[in-house]
């Protein structure tokens, strides 16, 4: 769980996570100091976007496959944080046991990544551990099921910016 303060910025800290299924109800979890906005929780009323090669819109969720790289955009309409921070949602279907490296660049923002299971619970986070302002967490999965990569920008400043998001 890499990062750290730059330029007197406080590191984003997030202990849990409030997430809603889709199709089913708001799975609980512990909230963290950076969670989605109460009165939008993260992922509420937005579908998946249809295919894993599909980019998703603004605010859709993504879906990305081990071997993958995505592109992305924090903008205008995606998911809000606590902080009113802009957020994207990617899901990707995991088998327990299997290691991953989850890596987030951008060159227009400093990303920060979280991973939650798929009971909505957050497993792991990362600021700047692939490199300059960069995020890369390495995890083994605890079980199978659908987790959710959540991509966001470092600090509590609204960012915008383009993204790849590359999952192996």
């Amino acid at each position: 769980m890499g990062g750290s303060a730059r330029g007197g910025r406080p590191r984003r800290v997030a202990a849990g996570w409030a997430l809603v299924v889709l199709g089913c109800a708001a799975a609980a979890a512990p909230l963290p100091a950076q969670q989605a906005d109460p009165g939008r929780p993260l992922g509420a009323g937005r579908e998946p976007a249809p295919a894993a090669s599909a980019v998703p819109g603004p605010g859709e969720i993504g879906r990305i496959r081990v071997g993958q790289t995505m592109r992305g955009v924090l903008e205008p309409g995606d998911q809000l944080m606590a902080d009113s921070t802009f957020a994207d949602v990617w899901e990707l279907d995991g088998a327990a046991g299997e290691k991953l490296t989850i890596d987030v660049r951008s060159d227009e923002f400093d990303t920060f990544l979280q991973l939650l299971d798929p009971s909505g619970t957050k497993i792991g986070e990362d600021d700047d551990s692939g490199g300059d302002l960069n995020s890369r967490l390495t995890i083994v999965l605890p079980a199978a099921g659908r987790y959710r990569i959540v991509v966001n920008s470092a600090g509590h400043e609204r960012r915008a910016g383009r993204y790849t998001l590359t999952v192996r």
